[in-house]
Protein backbone atom coordinates (compact mmCIF):
# COMPACT_ATOMS: atom_id res chain seq x y z
CA UNK A 1 0.00 0.00 0.00
CA UNK A 2 1.46 3.33 -0.57
CA UNK A 3 2.26 5.83 2.01
CA UNK A 4 -0.48 8.55 0.94
CA UNK A 5 -3.29 6.14 1.08
CA UNK A 6 -2.15 4.59 4.17
CA UNK A 7 -1.97 8.54 5.60
CA UNK A 8 -5.90 9.42 3.98
CA UNK A 9 -7.10 6.01 5.71
CA UNK A 10 -5.62 6.99 8.91
CA UNK A 11 -6.84 10.39 9.24
CA UNK A 12 -10.41 9.11 8.23
CA UNK A 13 -10.15 6.27 10.92
CA UNK A 14 -11.78 6.71 14.44
CA UNK A 15 -9.27 7.41 17.36
CA UNK A 16 -9.63 3.07 18.20
CA UNK A 17 -8.50 1.62 14.79
CA UNK A 18 -6.17 4.63 13.90
CA UNK A 19 -3.47 3.37 15.98
CA UNK A 20 -3.65 0.09 13.76
CA UNK A 21 -2.24 2.01 11.00
CA UNK A 22 1.08 2.83 12.67
CA UNK A 23 2.84 0.36 12.24
CA UNK A 24 1.77 0.60 8.58
CA UNK A 25 2.92 4.25 8.40
CA UNK A 26 6.79 4.17 10.26
CA UNK A 27 8.41 1.73 7.72
CA UNK A 28 8.20 5.03 5.51
CA UNK A 29 10.81 6.26 7.13
CA UNK A 30 11.44 10.23 6.76
CA UNK A 31 8.67 10.04 4.25
CA UNK A 32 6.17 8.87 7.05
CA UNK A 33 7.59 11.46 9.69
CA UNK A 34 7.18 14.17 6.93
CA UNK A 35 3.35 13.45 6.07
CA UNK A 36 2.35 13.19 9.96
CA UNK A 37 4.35 16.01 11.02
CA UNK A 38 1.32 18.77 10.03
CA UNK A 39 -1.10 16.43 12.12
CA UNK A 40 0.92 17.51 15.16
CA UNK A 41 -0.43 20.78 15.63
CA UNK A 42 -4.30 18.95 15.43
CA UNK A 43 -6.16 18.08 18.43
CA UNK A 44 -7.41 15.22 16.92
CA UNK A 45 -4.37 13.72 15.28
CA UNK A 46 -1.34 14.98 17.29
CA UNK A 47 -0.98 12.16 19.65
CA UNK A 48 -1.26 9.50 16.81
CA UNK A 49 1.73 11.69 14.84
CA UNK A 50 3.99 11.14 17.77
CA UNK A 51 3.64 7.53 18.13
CA UNK A 52 4.32 7.30 14.15
CA UNK A 53 7.40 9.56 14.58
CA UNK A 54 8.88 7.30 17.83
CA UNK A 55 8.01 4.23 15.64
CA UNK A 56 10.24 5.54 13.00
CA UNK A 57 13.01 6.67 15.39
CA UNK A 58 12.56 2.67 17.09
CA UNK A 59 13.14 1.85 13.51
CA UNK A 60 16.17 3.37 12.90
CA UNK A 61 15.81 7.01 11.66
CA UNK A 62 16.60 7.95 15.37
CA UNK A 63 17.58 11.16 14.56
CA UNK A 64 14.92 12.58 11.97
CA UNK A 65 12.47 11.20 14.70
CA UNK A 66 14.27 12.85 17.74
CA UNK A 67 14.32 16.41 15.91
CA UNK A 68 10.64 15.98 14.43
CA UNK A 69 9.65 15.72 18.48
CA UNK A 70 12.21 18.42 19.69
CA UNK A 71 10.74 21.31 16.61
CA UNK A 72 6.91 19.58 17.43
CA UNK A 73 7.08 20.69 21.59
CA UNK A 74 6.36 24.25 20.52
CA UNK A 75 3.17 23.61 18.38
CA UNK A 76 1.58 20.46 19.94
CA UNK A 77 -1.97 20.96 21.45
CA UNK A 78 -0.83 21.50 25.41
CA UNK A 79 -2.31 17.89 26.18
CA UNK A 80 -0.20 16.15 23.94
CA UNK A 81 3.17 17.83 25.39
CA UNK A 82 3.62 15.26 27.99
CA UNK A 83 3.42 12.59 24.79
CA UNK A 84 6.36 14.24 22.67
CA UNK A 85 8.55 14.52 25.79
CA UNK A 86 7.72 11.08 26.89
CA UNK A 87 8.62 9.71 23.04
CA UNK A 88 12.29 11.55 23.37
CA UNK A 89 13.06 10.31 26.17
CA UNK A 90 12.14 6.58 25.14
CA UNK A 91 14.40 7.72 22.01
CA UNK A 92 17.20 8.84 23.91
CA UNK A 93 17.05 5.49 26.15
CA UNK A 94 16.92 3.40 23.21
CA UNK A 95 20.13 5.60 21.81
CA UNK A 96 22.10 4.69 25.06
CA UNK A 97 20.87 1.07 25.28
CA UNK A 98 22.44 1.19 21.50
CA UNK A 99 25.43 2.80 22.59
CA UNK A 100 25.77 0.63 25.29
CA UNK A 101 25.27 -2.75 23.43
CA UNK A 102 27.93 -1.57 20.46
CA UNK A 103 30.79 -0.27 23.30
CA UNK A 104 30.29 -4.16 24.85
CA UNK A 105 30.87 -5.83 21.66
CA UNK A 106 33.83 -3.59 20.58
CA UNK A 107 35.80 -4.71 24.01
CA UNK A 108 37.38 -7.82 23.68
CA UNK A 109 36.35 -10.42 26.70
CA UNK A 110 39.87 -10.10 28.83
CA UNK A 111 40.26 -14.02 29.04
CA UNK A 112 44.16 -15.37 30.62
CA UNK A 113 45.56 -17.81 28.10
CA UNK A 114 46.48 -20.30 30.89
CA UNK A 115 44.63 -21.44 33.62
CA UNK A 116 45.66 -19.55 37.04
CA UNK A 117 47.00 -21.47 39.41
CA UNK A 118 46.57 -20.40 43.21
CA UNK A 119 50.26 -19.57 44.93
CA UNK A 120 50.96 -21.88 48.11
CA UNK A 121 54.09 -21.36 49.55
CA UNK A 122 56.24 -24.18 50.87
CA UNK A 123 57.10 -22.14 53.67
CA UNK A 124 54.42 -22.45 56.57
CA UNK A 125 53.02 -19.20 58.19
CA UNK A 126 53.14 -18.16 61.85
CA UNK A 127 50.93 -18.74 64.16
CA UNK A 128 49.11 -15.51 66.02
CA UNK A 129 48.66 -15.83 70.08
Amino acid sequence: MQLTSLLEEAQGATPDRRILFRDQIAPFGTRAIEGVEPWLTSDLLAAFAVRVILRVGQQGERIAAAKALRAARRRVPPRVLGDVEWALASLRLAAKEAADAEKALAMPAVTPSAPVQPYYSPVARRRRR
